[in-house]
């Protein structure tokens, strides 16, 4: 018999939106936004691209069947009222809302899940987001044409449907992604190839029209299943990939928000007419200096921990990269959902990292070097700021520039002392705990061979357990094993900020990417030049 336990905080959330309009949110207007990422957009067909430029972008048109909330800053329930989860934790039945429409006008049924899940599967060449679907029963044998169905998915009813996992896990880290957005089948084989130039989704904007290299135009679906919602007329993605230009159009009001570059952060903080309408986050991504325990010195754990004191992160973030980063506590970024906020990080400690030397037997030091891209946040740059900190413990800092393909190739090959970057530490912190974990092979991420049993028996009761509160309490204990351990050097989690101008309302911090944005919660007053007057 199985013990049906709600998803409750994912269906309170799912129902209150489906329901509500914010006080005071005005209708119409459009809102010109950016795709900075890239001066082209690939693909409209979120299966058929895992560029950010573009997902950025299908966001807007499509809704997967889990979304991202900026709030709970983890996926709740988005095209399903409420979802039931077998006592195994490996079957999850849902029911779909009702009422849910795609642009031509058909409603979302069960059949369209299965359809998306299996295109992706089936396509060639290979949908780039097919990993997110490699936790479904049976996914595997379809995508290599072993079998003619996916086994892990089956339809109960027009609007129920079950997914059973290879084995027991949250799909809700997988099946939030942009990338696995659900599509009508008859649209799709309608278009062809060309689905992707004029896509048709379920989401608060449809498709009007791309003019490549400068620009795509969405316009309200007045059928969209949150009720009141959208407010905006129009939203318009224009493609500016130089920061400098975003910078001037939307100080000329071209442009209603920006995603702000590092060297711009400074100005804006102190422009009394955005400062106080930035939208900062802290992205899920952690930068380091990964340290190869090959390297004889690395090997020691005080030696480690002498690095941590000896550099005053807290001012490097604050002089150095101008404010534009969070101080660490851990691996886990302060926006996960397994972040805790009681945690301290190491501290500037120069008497504490000099006896550490010294009870290690490297009162003397030894010779260190760092290699790194060109980037400013996280390169060599960075690096060679370390050197007068590391001095005082006798360590002798030289760095190295490499392009990054190059960089990579000696993380892997082991063929480096330290290495400054930046990896990915979310959303599911499970998953990103995992990269330590001893079994994570180093082409899989675990670059620095880190092994702590007690670290991997925390993981691991993170991943199996049902129970939210025992799952955060395991993951926060980990996470400050491995910060206690020093495997790597971590200085800051990466902030990401908005420039919004004063006339917006109801942008975001959305920490697994700034740029996305749900446009259905996003409303501009009469003050807008681009305002319905």
């Amino acid at each position: 018999m199985n013990i049906s336990k709600q998803i409750n905080t994912a269906l309170l959330v799912g129902l209150i939106g489906f329901a509500t309009v914010s006080q005071g949110a005005e209708k119409g207007g459009t809102f010109n936004f950016v795709a900075p990422y890239d001066g082209s957009i690939l693909s409209l067909d979120p299966h058929k691209t895992s560029k950010q430029q573009d997902l950025l972008v299908t966001y807007n048109i499509f809704r997967s069947l889990y979304q991202w909330s900026p709030s709970e800053n983890k996926p709740v329930l988005e095209l399903a009222a409420k979802v039931d989860v077998s006592n195994e934790g490996r079957t999850y039945t849902y029911t779909l809302k009702e009422g849910v429409y795609f642009h031509n006008n058909r409603q979302l049924v069960a059949d369209d899940i299965i359809y998306s899940y299996q295109r992706m599967l089936s396509m060639k060449p290979v949908s780039p987001n097919v990993g997110h679907l490699q936790v479904i029963e049976g996914a595997k044998a379809f995508e290599k044409g072993e079998v003619e169905h996916v086994s892990g998915l089956k339809k109960i009813s027009e609007l129920q449907f079950s997914i059973t996992l290879t084995k027991a896990s949250n799909p809700a880290y997988y099946l939030y992604r942009p990338g696995t957005a659900i599509v009508p089948r008859e649209a799709v084989e309608k278009a062809g190839d060309k689905f992707g130039l004029a896509p048709v989704g379920s989401g608060p904007f449809k498709f009007v029209n791309w003019v490549k290299g400068s620009e795509v135009k969405l316009t309200r679906f007045d059928k969209y299943y949150e009720a009141g919602k959208p407010y905006l007329d129009n939203v318009v993605f224009k493609i500016m990939q130089e920061g400098v230009s975003r910078d001037i159009a939307f100080r000329a009001k071209e442009l209603d928000s920006i995603l702000i570059e590092a060297s711009q952060y400074a100005q804006y903080k102190t422009d009394e007419r955005y400062a106080k309408s930035l939208v900062e986050v802290a992205e899920m991504f952690t930068r380091l200096v990964s340290l190869n325990p090959n390297y004889a010195p690395l090997a020691n754990k005080k030696v480690r921990q002498a690095i941590s004191y000896a550099i005053d992160e807290d001012l490097i973030n604050r002089k150095f990269l101008k404010g534009k980063a969070y101080n660490p506590v851990g691996w886990l970024p302060s926006a996960s959902e397994g972040f805790d906020k009681n945690a301290k990080g190491f501290g500037y400690d120069l008497a504490k990292a000099k006896a550490l030397m010294k009870e290690a037997g490297y009162e003397q030091g030894f010779p260190l070097k760092i290699l790194g891209t060109a980037n400013k946040s996280y390169g060599v740059s960075v690096a060679e700021v370390l050197g007068q900190f590391l001095s005082k413990i006798n360590i002798k800092l030289t760095t190295q520039q490499l392009e990054g393909g190059i960089l990579y190739d000696k993380l892997l090959a082991n063929d480096y002392q330290g290495i400054i970057w930046s990896f990915g530490s979310g959303a599911d912190p499970v998953k990103a705990l995992k990269r330590w974990h001893s079994k994570t092979e180093n082409t899989s991420g675990n670059y620095v061979s880190y092994n702590n049993a007690e670290y991997d028996q925390l993981v691991d009761k993170a991943e199996v357990t049902s129970d939210a509160a025992e799952r955060v309490k395991y993951l926060q204990a980990a996470d400050q094993i491995f910060k206690e351990d020093a495997a790597v050097w971590i200085f800051n989690y990466n902030k990401a900020v908005l420039a919004v101008q004063p006339w917006v309302h109801g942008i975001q911090p959305v920490a697994i990417e700034a740029m996305y944005q749900d446009f259905a919660d996003v409303w501009v007053d009469k003050s807008s030049p681009r305002a319905n007057r």
